[in-house]
């Protein structure tokens, strides 16, 4: 054949509409892929503008597009980049996980709790609270008369609404407690323990704290596990059992978290091994795969544990859980707790559920355990327990502060990478002196007033100057033979105040109830049981939503805001609803969840409403003449606020025991 014999535009016309052909068929194969593994599994292999192009191609751009990317417009290249994300992350939403989230949303606050209208209580009861704030300015005849806060408005509302406290999760799951402790090997390493012959009605569960995770649409839950088959005084192994809720705090089961600390190459890994036959159809062996990047929920938090027959529990104790944000602005769970540790000391660790196995570990979920910076020469106690977390700057994510002891008040910074602490303030002074009969035992989490509310209480010139921090927590008393049983437990609402460096409890109430008649310690009776204490432990502060409440320009009612309807602002802290016109309604509008415990053998939730406009009530009127920070009578402050409010609690004992 001649080449004169070859009619060149059809051949051309052939073979163009065979490389159109080739190239549609690359690109479905190639869209259908990003779909279900994620676009940097091919794109890995790409490198410059040439892997920019080839996504905007997948995802239908132009060719003007594709020639800005030729000749390497940023704006272009970003948005390409952007689009490969998308890919990635909608193949994790198909799974209900978390995406990777490379393109940023805004950051909420961390104790907002879920969006939405902030609605009353219904069917509220009322409390008033006795606190005790500081004063530079006091006689020596009556020192709690005028400490204790009193409303300077007759008008003013500052009484507390709560709701019934409901259960919080379901009972004891032993099935998922027993095959945890065979297939983590601890049921045939932890001393007295003989899975054969384990008792079921002799596991409790209680000490629940909570926190919302927003990234994630729900709540993150830890409830202490317990086994005692003799006595609960003594009891043989302890495990933290995690759970999700929603956001009107029903259990979500078998939903699945995504490991924060994971890169975009480890999690294409998993979905390409999830599109293979043999484990797309067995659901054992999905599972597992999926285990690689996702914790499955409810279960037990897999950490290592001493199992050295010390003669003392095993296993983690009272856990408390805080949120961290990390370099991408997504909150993370961390979770206090303390145990027993090699040396035979009861040592604080931290837990990071969220993140994946180290290749080396025996168990899933990394820890550290904390200890004081060798340069300190600071030495922790061989004790170590109910440590109140709390956290400074929110943007500095890997340090958190601790309040080490409340009387007299001592306060820690560590860092979340290796644990390493330093004593930022240590009280010389020996505290209210009343150890033998009462004492301040831990609480929830500390969490910071809104910053909407510490704008109304101070100037910004006072702000900047003394750098004022204040947070909130509810603490626990712990009075010996003081009423009901042989000890008392109960909560206590309590402020800390941070002007410069100096901190100090700026305020203390004495004991409450919420109007519950507390179960006795046999489980039997709400009567006061000599055999044992009577227990009611605040656990945690899951949330705490703030709105401010204004009048219009014509000082009258507006219209307020449906239920359901939605806000156009994002963090709630900050909104701004309008005020009626009656001068006596409050200022701000809240609801606060609080997680507690009757006698150690149940975790309950209660809503509080009205907080807010007590807290700034006292704050306006007090904290502002306090602002100089320690003066030569703050230690001396201190110890007047804590003996006045435990005076109170002695004196609720005594009320509550003629009562019950």
């Amino acid at each position: 054949m001649h080449l004169k014999d070859i009619c060149l535009p059809g051949v051309w016309r052939s073979r163009k509409a065979l490389k159109i052909g080739f190239l549609a068929v690359f690109l479905i194969g190639l869209i259908s892929i990003c779909f279900w593994t994620g676009i940097d599994t091919i794109t890995s292999k790409l490198e410059g503008t040439q892997l920019v192009i080839w996504g905007l191609r997948a995802n239908g751009h132009d060719d003007k597009t594709e020639q800005s990317i030729s000749q390497g417009t940023p704006d272009a290249i970003e948005d390409a980049r952007e689009q490969y994300y998308r890919l990635l992350d909608q193949s994790l939403e198909k799974m209900n996980l978390m995406p990777l989230g490379h393109y940023h949303s805004e950051v909420p606050s961390l104790y907002s709790g879920p969006r939405g209208i902030l609605k009353q209580i219904n069917n509220a009861k009322s409390t008033h609270i006795n606190a005790y704030i500081g004063k530079r300015e006091k006689d020596d005849e009556d020192v709690c008369g005028q400490l204790r806060f009193s409303k300077s408005n007759e008008k003013e509302d500052l009484d507390i609404k709560y709701s019934e406290a409901k259960q919080l999760g379901s009972e004891v799951n032993t099935d998922a407690l027993l095959r945890y402790l065979n297939v983590s090997g601890y049921g045939t390493k932890v001393p007295k323990i003989n899975m054969s012959k384990m008792e079921n009605d002799r596991w409790y569960r209680f000490s629940g704290s909570a926190i919302w995770l927003e990234d994630q649409q729900c709540y993150f839950e830890v409830d202490r596990v317990m086994y005692a088959p003799k006595s609960r005084s003594v009891p043989w192994l302890s495990l933290i059992w995690m759970q999700l809720f929603d956001r009107n705090f029903n259990e979500i089961k078998n939903k699945r978290l995504r490991f924060m600390d994971l890169s975009s190459e480890e999690i294409e890994k998993v979905l390409l091994e999830l599109r293979k036959e043999d484990v797309n159809k067995d659901e054992e062996k999905r599972e597992r795969v999926l285990d690689k990047i996702s914790i499955k929920f409810p279960t037990v938090m897999d950490i290592s544990f001493t199992t050295e027959d010390f003669g003392r529990p095993q296993g983690p104790e009272d856990p408390r859980i805080f949120a961290r944000l990390d370099d991408e602005g997504k909150t993370e769970p961390v979770i206090i707790f303390n145990q027993v540790n090699d040396l035979n000391h009861r040592a604080m660790f931290a837990g990071f559920p969220l993140r994946r196995k180290s290749s080396n570990a025996e168990h899933s979920v990394p820890t550290i355990q904390f200890n004081f910076r060798p340069e300190t020469k600071l030495k922790l106690k061989s004790i170590e327990k109910n440590w109140m977390p709390f956290v400074e700057k929110a943007a500095d994510s890997n340090i958190v502060s601790f309040i080490y002891e409340l009387d007299p008040l001592s306060i820690l910074q560590c860092t979340l990478d290796d644990g390493l602490c330093v004593m930022v303030q240590k009280a010389e002074d020996k505290g209210t002196r009343m150890g033998a009969q009462v004492s301040l035992r831990g609480g929830t989490n500390f969490i910071p007033i809104p910053e909407i509310v510490m704008n109304e209480i101070f100037t910004k010139e006072e702000m900047a100057k003394y750098n004022i921090k204040i947070w909130i927590s509810f603490i626990k008393y712990h009075g010996w033979k003081s009423g009901c049983g042989t000890s008392t437990y109960r909560p206590a609402l309590s402020a800390l105040i941070k002007t410069n460096d100096n901190y100090r409890i700026g305020m203390m109430s004495g004991a409450f109830d919420f109007g519950i008649d507390v179960l006795s310690f046999d489980g039997k009776s709400v009567k006061c049981d000599a055999g044992g204490p009577n227990v009611l432990t605040p656990n945690s502060i899951p949330f705490w939503k703030v709105m401010k409440l204004n009048k219009n320009k014509n000082g009258e009612k507006s219209k307020d805001k449906k239920d359901g309807e939605k806000s156009n602002d994002t963090k709630e802290t900050n909104e701004v609803v309008d005020e009626p016109k009656d001068s006596s309604m409050p200022s701000y509008r809240d609801l606060m969840g609080l997680t507690i415990s009757e006698a150690d053998r149940n975790v309950k939730i209660l809503f509080i409403n009205n907080l807010v406009n007590y807290l700034a009530s006292s704050f306006k009127k007090s904290f502002r003449d306090n602002l100089q920070g320690f003066g030569d009578n703050s230690a001396q402050e201190m110890v007047d606020i804590e003996k006045c409010a435990a005076y109170d609690f002695l004196q609720y004992c005594k009320n509550y025991e003629k009562a019950h």
